[in-house]
Formats: C-alpha cells, sequence, structure tokens
C-alpha cells in the first residue's frame, strides 16, 4: 500500500509540472510547504491565505486524472526498462542538499546511480564542446587534482570538455556526477558518450530533472545548467564564448552565491568575462591549487 501511494505521489508530482503556471521553484516551495507532496491528493476546497495555499488549489483543479494515470503507467515502464533510475522528490531526506538550498532546485530529480553525501564538496568543470586543445588539457590536469583532493566533478555530459572532465575523475577513481539536458531514459548519445554515462553510473551518478521521455532541446541544456551549478560548491570555466551554453551556466551559479572562476589562459583576453571578474562576481585561475583553499577549507553552502 505504501509503494502505492508513493507511485501515485511521484505520478501526480509529474501532472503538476505539465501545468504549473510559473516556473518549477515554485512547484518545490509548494512541496516544501506545510502541506508537502501529498497536498496534491488531499482535497482543498477552497484556497487558503497564503501564495502556495492559491498555487496549492489551483493545480488541484486543474491536474488532469488522466495524466496522472499516464505517469503512473510510464513509471512502471521506467522500472522495466532502467532498473537503476529512481524518482527523488525535494522533499525526499536523500535529495541532494546542496542542490536543496539553491535558488531554482527543480521539484524532482530522476537518478541513475547514487549520490553520496560526501559529493557535498563538489565541483562544476564545464567549458565548450568545441574546446581548444590547451583547455582539454587543463581539464585534464583540474579534474585529476579535483579527485586528489576528494572532490567530486560535476559537468554535463557534453563533449568536449565535460566529457573530459567526466572521464578523468572515472579514470582516477573519483567521484563524478553528469547532469543531461534530456530525460533520465535518453539515448545518451543525442548528446554525450553512452559507455561514458554507463561508467559514470557506476562511480557516481546520471541525474536528469525532465520528466522521463523527454527529449533535448535548446531550452534543456540552459535549464540543466542550474541543477550542475546547484551541485556543486563552486564552478570552473575552463572555456566558453559570451553567448555560450556555458554561459548560463556560470550566471545560474552567481545567482545561487556559488564561487566562479575563469580558467584564465582562455578568458585573458575576453573582455566580458574580464567584466564579470571586475564586478566581483568571478576570479581568475589557473590551476586546482589557485581554487582549492577557497571552497576547501570555508563552509559549505550545504
Amino acid at each position: 500500500m505504501e509503494s502505492q501511494f508513493r507511485a501515485l505521489l511521484e505520478a501526480t508530482v509529474l501532472a503538476a509540472s505539465e501545468v504549473m503556471p510559473a516556473e518549477g521553484r515554485d512547484l518545490s516551495e509548494l512541496l516544501e510547504s506545510r502541506d508537502g507532496p501529498a497536498g496534491l491528493i488531499t482535497s482543498q476546497q477552497t484556497p487558503r491565505a497564503s501564495r502556495e495555499d492559491h498555487l496549492l488549489f489551483w493545480l488541484q483543479r486543474n491536474i488532469d486524472e488522466g495524466r496522472v494515470s499516464f505517469w503512473v503507467e510510464q513509471l512502471k515502464r521506467l522500472a522495466a526498462t532502467q532498473t537503476d533510475a529512481r524518482m527523488v522528490l525535494v522533499t525526499d531526506p536523500d535529495y541532494p542538499e546542496c542542490l536543496r538550498r539553491s535558488y531554482d532546485r527543480p521539484p524532482f530529480l530522476f537518478e541513475r546511480g547514487e549520490i553520496l553525501s560526501g559529493d557535498r564538496r563538489a565541483v562544476a568543470i564545464v567549458g565548450s564542446r568545441m574546446a581548444s586543445k590547451a583547455a582539454i588539457k587543463a581539464t585534464i590536469a583540474v579534474a585529476e587534482e579535483a579527485v586528489r583532493a576528494r572532490v567530486t566533478v560535476v559537468s554535463g555530459l557534453a563533449s568536449g570538455v565535460d566529457s573530459h572532465a567526466h572521464r578523468t575523475a572515472i579514470e582516477c577513481d573519483g567521484r563524478t556526477i553528469a547532469v543531461i539536458g534530456a530525460g533520465i531514459d535518453a539515448d545518451p548519445r543525442l548528446d554525450g558518450d553512452h559507455p561514458l554515462a554507463d561508467a559514470i553510473v557506476r562511480a557516481g551518478a546520471l541525474v536528469s530533472q525532465f520528466r522521463p521521455g523527454s527529449p533535448p532541446t535548446r531550452s534543456t541544456f540552459p535549464a540543466r545548467n542550474a541543477v550542475i551549478s546547484g551541485l556543486s560548491v563552486a564552478s570552473l570555466i575552463m572555456e566558453a564564448s559570451e553567448r555560450s551554453g556555458t554561459r548560463s551556466e556560470l550566471d545560474a551559479s552567481i545567482r545561487q552565491g556559488r564561487p566562479v572562476y575563469f580558467w584564465l589562459p582562455a578568458f585573458h583576453k575576453a573582455r566580458w568575462a574580464e567584466l564579470i571578474v571586475d564586478s566581483g562576481s568571478a576570479r581568475f585561475f589557473e590551476s586546482f591549487e589557485d581554487v582549492k583553499n577557497d571552497f576547501m577549507n570555508a563552509d559549505l553552502p550545504c
């Protein structure tokens, strides 16, 4: 009975996410309110005083029961085809604490593998898909140093900087977490490396904030960047153009109050990066040693 209620609860949250009138973080706040996720199922005749109460009342009137049934079946299908995948609600004890404390935390995650308590000390290593040889070499060196310091490497599984950061962490017997821009059951070859994805599951976790079956789009990747930064104590930007997808990751880090560092050899002539550094929102670095003390000895945000 408990497992049936949990399945209904998860399906209802997925159905609610389809009709949310605003951002996912609003659903997160609602789930964290006094009624909790079960409030979506419990009948409420009229809205009460708070903003969350009005949203709850609106959702209860607009969640389609047919979509709830659809998601019950889709979750069963996922359990049969991706036996290591599971859904984690923002209210669950094993929802990543660093992400829970971030501004734009998603209401749920789907995970393959496992995020451990030690993964609170994590660094995002991100950058261009078309990275230069120098940036790739630096990425490998930084990831190696992070693993030696027992820091988990977080990135986005894309080609270029991301995949080299993940692969280096695995080869050095470290921990790594990949956040993908599609449903947890999407083919990683759409934007990444299938064997690498399987290796990441064994060495950490593959994470998605999207509903199962969701395809990758132009907007899902910037959205997933906020989860990359939310899982991390700091973000190291190895190489990027001003209007690249990586830029959205550093913007999310700044918004979440997490330190941001630009790899100096790639950005010393980038005026847009210099302006961010001049504003005090980021710093330049050349090696992991330059940044390690800034967050290894500081209070974690989670």
